[in-house]
């Protein structure tokens, strides 16, 4: 790759960022629920690697591994690092202990622990460094690329299709390739493929499914236990609830901010309706007919919006409401079915409402993508670190926490998984479809999306004909990517 490509990159990954919604930032207790993205705790390193060797060589090998919030415990070598959290957990009441099988209250310091111990069969011990999460990752690992020094594994959400496209990234090997595509679910996967390679794997990555506040769609006379199927029962239950609402409360549906966080909800929305935000050469498709009537849609939804509320840029305001139960409906990650529960809401759950011609679809949210670049030190000991991420050992633990699906299908398929979580049973059924994640634009990437999200805005806040601001929005992106 030549340096003006390089420093093309960097320039747009200083303006693309990930807003909390999209984080797999989570705390120790397993719940993996979004947060705010958090300020680094360790700078990009400087130092070489503490080892080169290969793994095949018997040789010990020392991988670096950017930690993730949802499985990280702190900075430093591995082994290092389970004493002190089993202290400090134990010290808040948290049950340490963990069996196949059982609630695991832990989560971060099983999945160290099991990670751990499989890599040390193979000569391989852990290192961990945080760079953040957000904009704040995304600098540094754009810095590392240009310096050639990154860690083993790297990790992200919405900046790395568009690393792997770029070519700084590695391809998985075949047989990883083969089996991830035989035996683990589409949606941890796929959208890291890219020219039939495969760049990246989520951990558990989550997908978003409709949720009902159950106590306020019965107010407005509607069945609570009856799921919605079609978007017109969406539209027209949520009017319902705010008219029953009389201000106090409204139907809700979905957020639409012009962040990633409006981008990743909606974008289901768009995937069912056939539309879509890019080609496959990533040049923009804004003003297709399926992007009009899934706009208008989102235009009657908005009208069940306290006003103002779907497009706050602020989506903690957003989701507040919903914790409130100021807002009956809403589309979102997997994380809201223990939510529900913290927030004392009696929840409905299914898989999101189809247009009149729609199929099921849907978008990566939350989900961390876990990636060997091109110019890590010890590429084979990393792989075998994606190997253990999708092992039966790691994925039973995911199953035992209750807030993600297992990706891999010898669980998340069987009948005593689906019986004993019905609720993430549901969520991999909606992983398993046609799964893709947000595209990267040819060019000026944060621009254009901008753009569209300017376009989105202007169409729920105004009466302008939709069609004619996303042919506006069209025209202003084609400038931009030619």
């Amino acid at each position: 790759m030549n340096k003006t490509k390089i420093t093309s990159l960097f320039v747009t990954a200083l303006l693309t960022f990930s807003l909390t919604a999209c984080g797999g930032n989570n705390n120790s207790n397993g719940n993996n629920q979004p947060q705010n993205s958090a300020e680094p705790t360790e700078s990009a390193s400087t130092e070489p690697a503490e080892s080169t060797g290969a793994a095949a060589s018997g040789d010990p090998v020392t991988i670096t591994v950017l930690n993730e919030g949802a499985v990280g415990i702190g900075v430093g070598k591995m082994d290092d690092l389970f004493a002190p959290k089993e202290k400090e957990l134990k010290g808040q009441g948290v049950d340490i202990n963990y069996t196949p099988g059982t609630l695991v209250e832990s989560f971060p310091l099983n999945y160290q622990k099991i990670m751990s111990g499989k890599l040390k069969e193979k000569n391989i011990s852990i290192k961990a460094e945080d760079w953040g999460w957000g904009e704040p990752l995304i600098q540094k690992e754009t810095a590392g690329f240009l310096a050639k020094n990154v860690p083993d594994i790297i990790v992200g959400e919405t900046q790395m299709p568009g690393f792997a496209q770029q070519g700084l990234l590695e391809p998985f090997p075949d047989d990883i390739a083969d089996e991830l595509r035989n035996n683990v679910s589409p949606a941890a996967w796929k959208p890291m493929e890219y020219e039939g390679k495969i760049y990246g794997l989520a951990l558990q990555p989550g997908v978003s499914s409709l949720y009902w506040n159950k106590k306020l769609v019965k107010e407005a006379g509607i069945d609570p236990e009856k799921p919605i199927t079609t978007w017109q029962e969406l539209a027209d239950n949520s009017k319902k609830v705010t008219e029953a609402g009389k201000g106090k409360f409204y139907g809700g549906g979905v957020y639409g901010a012009p962040n990633f966080g409006g981008y990743l909800r909606y974008g289901a929305l768009i995937g069912i309706n056939g539309g879509s935000f890019a080609d496959e050469n990533g040049l923009p498709t804004f003003n297709s007919d399926a992007n009009v009537e899934t706009i208008n849609l989102l235009r009657e939804l908005n009208a069940d919006h306290p006003a103002g509320l779907m497009v706050n840029n602020n989506e903690g305001t957003y989701f507040d409401a919903w914790k409130k139960g100021q807002t009956a409906y809403l589309i979102d990650g997997p994380w809201q079915v223990q939510q529900c529960k913290d927030s004392g809401l009696d929840c409905g759950m299914s898989p999101i409402p189809l247009s009149p011609s729609g199929q099921a679809a849907n978008v990566t949210i939350g989900a961390a993508f876990n990636s060997v670049p091109k110019a890590a030190k010890n590429k084979e000991a990393a792989f075998e670190y994606i190997k253990a991420m999708y092992s039966k050992e790691v994925q039973q633990l995911v199953a035992d926490s209750n807030v993600r699906s297992p990706i891999l299908k010898e669980i998340s398929e069987s009948p005593e998984y689906k019986e004993k979580h019905p609720e993430m049973y549901l969520h991999y059924q909606a992983m398993s479809g046609n799964v893709s994640g947000l595209p990267t634009f040819a060019k000026d990437n944060s621009k254009v999306w901008q753009i569209w999200g300017d376009a989105v805005v202007k169409s729920l806040m105004t009466k302008g004909d939709v069609k004619a601001i996303l042919d506006d929005a069209q025209k202003k992106a084609e400038q931009v990517t030619k």
